[in-house]
Parts: structure tokens; C-alpha cells; sequence
């Protein structure tokens, strides 16, 4: 599954198996069943992209007017949803049941944000354990991709803000910005470890609730900065995550996010919701 936020998604690298109905049931019924199969079974990520309907009839052996009725199942059920220009994405379809809720009460309420950090330690504590039994070669290469994308993030943020001391306000507009992408980055890690559980029920949860996720790390840093703490060490936090899920170790990788949680929480308390 890719972790790259949805605007980033370039396609989809699932194989889509040929159709052959059994007696007494619809084409376009088995193109439904497998194509919703796939996004429960999260081999279609929120966000991915399907083939033309074109290339996506060929692979399936079916007519395109088969598949097309079947998408358009898939459509009215908000299992995907149309793009611009043309074709489909997999929607992301229980956010607006969990995340915009709960990010409408965060905005009220600022206890809220201890709120959301027991939270993740609950979920995520049990993601790592189960990301450090469960990782394929293929997940720990996804985590590191990852991994990287966040390290060199962050490493182009230090670099512009240590060779623009007493910035003006343009430099330092560059500079925020620059660290705006840090977060967005910290947020998609912490899905890619998700995902790596291959436990379906959690996986679905942590895009649901990714948005939320996504704000929450992004108030985090704010925090962090204002508090003048080490944002390297926060950094690093990540790769003792990577290291401990990569080399198997579920009590390390618990121990490690566990920690990461406790340095948020004590450089996190002043902050305000956005």
C-alpha cells in the first residue's frame, strides 16, 4: 500500500485478477466483488489512483461496459470517487465518519490534544508490536522510503534555518514552510507503520483518522519550535522506531514509540488547537 499523501499517489500498483462468473450471477457483479474486496483488504489505498477503464477492462478480461457499471456501484457506495480529468480514486470513506467530528471538536476544546497522544499511544503502541512480528521486506522498504523522505525534509528545513539567522519576514515565510512539510511527512511514517501491521481493522482506522493524525503532528511541532526543544532528537526518535520494527524487535520498537510519545507530551503542553 502507498503511504504518499493522495496528491502525491501516481497510480496503483495492484494486480487485477481476469473475472469468470459462476452460473447465475451478473460480470459486472464478480468486477464489484473483487474490486471491493481489494479496497476492504486494503491492497487499494485511500487515495490510489485505478487504472483507465480501458486498461482496468483488459486486465479483467471484462467488457467496458461490465466494469463501468460496477464502478459506478463502487461510486454511489463512496468506495470511490471521480477525479478531475477523468477515471477514479479510492475514497477514503470513513474520514468524514471519525476525523472531521473530532477535528471540529479539537478546534473547541485544547484539552483535546493530550487526548489525541493517548490515543495514538494506545493504537500505536499495539501497531508497532504487531509492525515488528508482521513487516515484510516490501513494508520495511516502504517505512524506509519514508524514513527518508522525513529525514530530508527536516534536513532541508535545518539547513535553510541555521544560514538565515534573524530572518525577515519573507526568509522567514520560506522557513515555515519548509517546516510545514515536516509534519505532513512525520504523519504519513506513522501510517506506513500502520499499514505494515496487515491488520485490515487498523489499518482502515489509521486513514480514517489520518487527518486528525496529520493536524495533531502539525500543532506538535509548532509546539516544539516555540519551545525551543531539540527537533533533531524528534527526528531521530523516528529511525530508533525504523530500526527496532526492521530488525523485528516489538519490545524496542514499543519502548521507542513509547518514548517519542513522552517527548511530544512534555513539549506539547501549551499548545493550542488550530
Amino acid at each position: 500500500m502507498s503511504s504518499l499523501p493522495a496528491s502525491e499517489s501516481q497510480g496503483t500498483v495492484a494486480s487485477f485478477a481476469p473475472v469468470t462468473p459462476p452460473p447465475r450471477l451478473r460480470l459486472s457483479d464478480m468486477v464489484y466483488e473483487q474490486l471491493e474486496t481489494m479496497v476492504v483488504e486494503g491492497r487499494l489505498a485511500p487515495g490510489s489512483a485505478l487504472p483507465s477503464e480501458r486498461d482496468l477492462a483488459q486486465q479483467m478480461g471484462v467488457s467496458r461496459p461490465s466494469l463501468r457499471e460496477a464502478l459506478l456501484r463502487l461510486e454511489s457506495r463512496g468506495l470511490i470517487v471521480g477525479r478531475a480529468g477523468g477515471g477514479y480514486l479510492v475514497a477514503n470513506a470513513s474520514q468524514p465518519l471519525l476525523a472531521e467530528p473530532l477535528s471540529q471538536l479539537m478546534s473547541r476544546h485544547s484539552k483535546t490534544v493530550d487526548d489525541v497522544l493517548e490515543m495514538r499511544e494506545v493504537l500505536e503502541a499495539k501497531a508497532v508490536e504487531l509492525a515488528a512480528a508482521r513487516a515484510t521486506p516490501e513494508d520495511i522498504a516502504r517505512l524506509a522510503q519514508a524514513l527518508e523522505a522525513l529525514e530530508a525534509a527536516y534536513a532541508t528545513y535545518a539547513a535553510y534555518a541555521a544560514g538565515h539567522d534573524g530572518l525577515d519576514g519573507e526568509g522567514d515565510a520560506r522557513r515555515q514552510s519548509l517546516l510545514t512539510r515536516v509534519p505532513e511527512l512525520d504523519a504519513h511514517f506513522h501510517l506506513a507503520l500502520a499499514e505494515a501491521t496487515h491488520n485490515l481493522v487498523l489499518v482502515h482506522l489509521m486513514h480514517a483518522i489520518f487527518e486528525l493524525l496529520r493536524g495533531s503532528v502539525a500543532d506538535n511541532y509548532r509546539a516544539i519550535v516555540s519551545h525551543g526543544a531539540d527537533l533533531a532528537e524528534l527526528i531521530d526518535q523516528h529511525r530508533r522506531i525504523f530500526t527496532a520494527v526492521a530488525s523485528h524487535d516489538a519490545t524496542l520498537a514499543q519502548r521507542s514509540l513509547r518514548e517519542h510519545l513522552t517527548f511530544i507530551r512534555n513539549h506539547s503542553s501549551d499548545v493550542e488547537s488550530v
